[in-house]
């Protein structure tokens, strides 16, 4: 008997070894499934270049550190398409890694294909997931154009589908308009299946009913999911970008055998889970019902024993990405592009302690500079501004009233924001979409800058900028002197500073007026050395 149990023992020391399945209280875990130590990536928010930036990063630190596996907590609702095949990209390519989606709490659209994408899905309890059909940050694709993207986005996700076991029909039917699945399952095992009509037909030889079914979470796990509306927010949508790359075909074989008419014995129709009119969107219960979640896992407490007693070390993103993620936002942009403008030409306008200009100055600095941190941008934005600005300098000091430097400023300085805004491609490439935004955003910006100086005119003492070449305009208390005499020679002080324009005081007038060498502050006495369409001034000592 000492030798039988030796034996026993032997053999379980054997299976231990080569990785046999753990036991917890959660019960056996696969030995597949089974992690030392797991990295759990946060990616919450709008999917985007800098989300892909970071979780390239996080996966390199993450091997790089002896992890075995890594788990994308998901709260997302959507993004940028290249972005999401290249996220996918970058997970085929840390083979070592085993990847598990854990949605907590939304997964919709470019979240959803990404789970699609990993070895296996888990979520929390009241967990949403699907809807990701292809858009655009400015409304629907048109028809054709939709077709275009969404077939290579089909084969995409179908091969991701089948790659990890998941069904690839519910794949589908996250990303296209048009699908329809009916629930059938077997009676002795209680193993759920999806049917599309052409297998449905071959395994029952009548075409199924066109109900979509209240079907009980007793028998499959949730009732049919909702119209829900698309959660993508605008200016983060699915963007039709660099897809084709991308074959339009699947490359792997299913990842179950078709079902024919012989397994009709055993299998019990369910009813419609999906109808022809809509995207399809599961909760955690559905997805669990389905075959699609592994689990419900509340808490990283759970996740831990869901992965066999892993380690867990939580891996957020850096400051520096989250902070060119605040400062990327559309809502941000257009408030940075307003205090530009108002800093830049309320300081031309009003010399005086530089305050306005250094705020322009911060402002542009963020908004060139957010991208560039992230990797995103090149100088030459940045560059393309401060040109078109030295350009207006150029027409308000040296030559006024020939327009043609001023113009020429303007359009380089409006080039310089729109592209400065516009993130290119992960190649580098600005496309006709990624434009369209800069422009909208830098109009916003300009609109909005617009009615704010309208409002500013009178408490700041503005005049007509273009009329008066962008300087203080005179007091209503005081008129400007007539220019019938010549008043060189004449003297008075400064009221302002100025940075070289500035008003002056002559006798009982005052007067607007730039100075010739250094700045001159308020206070200084000075005299009028030039008086033709402008007065220059400078100290008089």
């Amino acid at each position: 008997m000492s030798v039988i149990r030796s034996l026993i023992l032997l053999g379980a020391l054997l299976c231990c070894a080569h990785g046999a399945p753990a036991q917890d209280g959660a019960g056996f875990v696969p030995a597949g499934r089974q992690s030392q130590v797991a990295w759990v990536l946060p990616v919450h928010g709008p999917i985007d270049a800098i989300t892909l930036r970071s979780i390239e990063r996080r996966l390199a630190a993450a091997e790089a550190a002896g992890a075995d596996a890594v788990v994308l907590e998901l709260d997302t609702p959507g993004g940028d398409l290249e972005a999401t095949l290249r996220i996918l990209q970058a997970l085929r390519a840390h083979p070592s890694l085993r990847s598990t989606a854990w949605v907590r709490p939304l997964a919709f659209s470019a979240g959803v294909i990404i789970a699609l994408g990993t070895d296996e899905i888990v979520t929390t309890p009241g967990a949403r997931l699907g809807d990701a059909a292809p858009i655009t940050p400015l409304g629907p694709l048109p028809e054709a154009e939709r077709a275009k993207i969404e077939s290579p986005l089909l084969a995409e996700v179908t091969d991701a589908a089948r790659s990890h076991g998941h069904d690839e029909r519910l794949a589908q039917a996250f990303v296209s308009v048009g699908v329809e699945l009916w629930l059938v399952r077997d009676a002795a095992t209680n193993e759920a299946y999806i049917l599309d009509e052409a297998e449905y037909l071959e395994v029952f030889g009548a075409p199924p009913e066109r109900v979509l079914t209240n079907v009980s979470s007793s028998s499959t796990g949730g009732a049919v999911p909702p119209d829900d509306a698309t959660l993508v927010p605008w200016l983060g949508g699915a963007v039709a970008r660099d897809v084709h790359d991308i074959d339009a075909e699947p490359t792997l074989p299913p990842s179950r055998d078709r079902l024919t008419k012989a397994d009709a014995d055993r299998l019990e129709p369910i009813g419609q889970i999906v109808d022809s009119g809509r995207l399809l969107t599961l909760t955690s219960a559905q997805a669990r019902a389905w075959g699609l979640s592994a689990a419900d896992i509340p808490n990283e407490a759970a996740l831990s024993a869901f992965l066999g007693g892993a380690t867990l070390h939580r891996a957020p993103e850096t400051w520096s990405e989250s902070f060119a993620r605040v400062f990327m936002s559309w809502p941000v942009r257009i408030v940075l592009i307003v205090l530009v403008i108002i800093g830049f030409v309320v300081e031309m306008a009003a010399p005086g302690t530089g305050a306005f200009a250094l705020g322009g100055t911060a402002a542009l600095l963020l908004l060139i500079g957010a991208p560039w941190l992230a990797g995103l941008s090149t100088w030459w934005p940045l560059l393309a501004v401060l040109g078109g600005m030295a350009l207006i300098a150029i027409e308000v000091v040296l030559v006024p009233g020939t327009l043609v430097v001023g113009v020429a400023g303007a359009l380089l300085l409006l080039a310089g924001l729109v592209f400065g805004v516009s993130t290119p491609s992960l190649s580098g490439e600005y496309s006709t979409t990624q434009l369209t935004q800069g422009l909208l955003l830098v109009g916003a910006g300009v609109a909005v800058a617009g009615v704010l100086l309208w409002l500013l005119a009178g408490p700041l003492g503005l005049g007509s900028r273009v009329a008066r070449r962008l300087a203080l305009a005179t007091p209503s208390t005081t008129a400007p002197t007539s220019r019938r005499a010549d008043r060189t020679g004449l003297t008075g002080t400064a009221l302002t500073q100025m940075r070289p324009s500035g008003r002056v005081q002559i006798g009982e007038t005052v007067i607007d007026a730039i100075c010739s060498g250094r700045w001159i502050e308020a206070g200084t006495a000075v005299r009028i050395v030039r008086d033709g369409m402008e007065v220059e001034v400078e100290p008089d000592e």
